[in-house]
């Protein structure tokens, strides 16, 4: 029972979380959030995902599974239309299947840390997901951060398993594999976690261990088959840019900010730099041991130094674009490392200094983590309160409303996922909003350039001025934004919550201007 502790807390506050932060097309949620709704809807009518960047594939069949498990006798047309109709309530129970198959992971890698060593590094192996507030932050989306905890979880369980076992066998190896492929499909850089079975397994464990993975790989990417040239053409512009998503210089790498950019993912992340430093240092010890004959080979700090070379890997991989959800991964390995510790150090610490150590070390998490999830939760809601306090559609009705990057609005959160389903669904949602809202898309997206757009019609910013008696833009990228418009006088400007809004012929409280 004790092992479903941490599991069903995380879980509780995932679906805490949620509540505070929704709805899902908010600015700080639809991205990927809408995306993968509507290339989930895509599988649903037996067409390819679009948007397989990441590739993100396992993801979107889930969510096309429970599309389809909410209306499983409707006919294509019908499931098509309530979707649209209720994007939030698809994504509500998406999430949900998405939260317990988190908690169970979790539980299932805790199990195996209980069968090797007990009750304490059971515990500590669970407490990853309350020790880096991006964990949470990040779960709570159908995106592939939960599906990488889950992945994370899994693989470490095999490891904890393999470790247990007096040597490891042909199954851990297909174990391990099928987690990799399933892990990397969902998304790219989880490969760097492949490192860690290496560790563990002997030379013919590891044949098996990457043909598996590859099968794998293979098996859950199937679904995404048809977009199979838009992958491997992102892929290779990702691999040969320098920077975030291919852009800058075509060098694969600029060393000087490359490996500044190495170190710097270590920053504000206390518990897992510390759990990698004690672990090289309990590692660098134990070298030193076993080089001089004081300590027998322990493959227990093999699986340790798995661990750690698995999350510099991360980093090593990750580096062109240091992304914090990026690290999601690496942060699970967090509470695996300190389990290790834990049992290794007791044999060599003092008791009288272990346990107190361990004692204070262990308050000192569960404050830590309740306090990360308590923050966390009132940021989100926060951020929810301050983008509801405006509503546009009161206060411009009569304006046109243009959305640029990214904007809180159910019609830009559909318009961009759309745009990433290759705008297969806008002519039906042309139809369910207001002919008054456009959106600005004012950078380069993964399948379409800069553009002002209603649906899948290009449109002009002269024409939408000459229609409307005012006009309204909102948007978080708003630096951006006004470098684009530098020549145009706006009549006002207000903050609301991370997002700007600016207007044309009207005042922020809905006044008219005479221009």
């Amino acid at each position: 029972m004790a092992l479903w502790l941490l599991p069903a807390l995380f879980v509780a506050s995932l679906f805490a979380m949620r509540d505070a932060s929704l709805p899902f097309w908010q600015a700080f949620n639809l991205d990927p959030d809408y995306y993968y709704l509507l290339n989930g809807l895509r599988l649903v009518e037996g067409l390819s995902p679009t948007d397989v960047s990441h590739p993100g594939t396992p993801i979107q069949v889930l969510i096309a599974a429970v599309i389809r498990a909410l209306h499983p006798l409707d006919p294509m047309e019908r499931v098509v239309d309530a979707v649209l109709a209720d994007p939030e309530g698809h994504l509500m129970a998406a999430t949900t299947v998405i939260f317990l198959l988190v908690g169970a992971s979790l539980w299932l890698m805790g199990r195996e840390a209980f069968r090797w060593g007990g009750l304490a590094p059971a515990l500590l192996a669970q407490s990853s997901p309350f020790l880096a507030r991006i964990i949470v932050k990040m779960a709570l989306h159908p995106k592939p951060e939960p599906f990488m905890v889950i992945a994370a979880a899994l693989l470490v369980a095999v490891g904890f398993a393999a470790l247990r076992a007096e040597r490891c066998r042909d199954g851990h190896a297909v174990l391990a594999g099928l987690v990799m492929g399933f892990g990397i499909c969902c998304k790219i850089h989880f490969m760097a976690l492949g490192v860690l079975p290496l560790f563990l397994f002997d030379r013919r464990r590891v044949v098996v261990y990457a043909g598996v993975t590859l099968l794998s790989f293979g098996l859950f990417f199937a679904p995404a088959l048809g977009s199979l040239d838009i992958w491997l053409d992102w892929l290779h512009r990702v691999f040969l840019g320098a920077g975030a998503y291919g852009d800058g210089p075509q060098t694969v790498i600029e060393p000087g900010k490359y490996v500044r950019a190495i170190w710097r993912l270590f920053s504000a992340k206390w518990f897992y730099t510390g759990a990698v430093i004690l672990s090289l240092s309990l590692l660098l010890v134990h070298g030193l041991a076993l080089r001089s004959g004081r300590a027998a080979p322990d493959r227990r700090t093999r699986l340790l130094l798995g661990l750690v070379a698995a999350a510099f890997a991360t980093h090593v991989l990750i580096a062109k674009q240091p992304a914090p959800h990026y690290m999601v991964p690496a942060l699970m390995l967090t509470g695996p490392m300190l389990a290790l510790l834990w049992a290794i150090s007791r044999e060599s610490v003092p008791e009288r200094l272990w346990r107190p150590a361990w004692a204070v070390l262990g308050v000192v998490l569960v404050v830590a983590g309740g306090n990360a999830q308590w923050r966390q939760r009132t940021e989100l809601a926060q951020w929810s309160r301050d983008t509801q306090a405006f509503v546009m559609e009161e206060r411009f009705a009569a304006c046109a409303r243009v959305y640029f990057d990214a904007a809180s609005a159910k019609s830009f959160a559909f318009q961009r996922g759309d745009m990433n389903a290759l705008a297969r669904y806008s002519p039906r949602l042309e139809k369910l909003f207001p002919a008054e809202e456009y959106s600005w898309f004012i950078f380069d997206h993964t399948w379409w350039k800069q553009s002002l757009m209603r649906w899948n019609k290009p449109v002009e910013l002269d024409a939408i001025l000459a229609a409307h008696p005012c006009t309204v833009f909102r948007g978080n990228q708003y630096q951006r934004f006004r470098d684009l418009n530098h020549t145009m006088r706006f009549d006002d400007s207000c903050p609301v919550g991370e997002e700007m809004i600016f207007t044309l012929g009207v005042t922020c409280d809905g006044q008219p201007v005479g221009r």
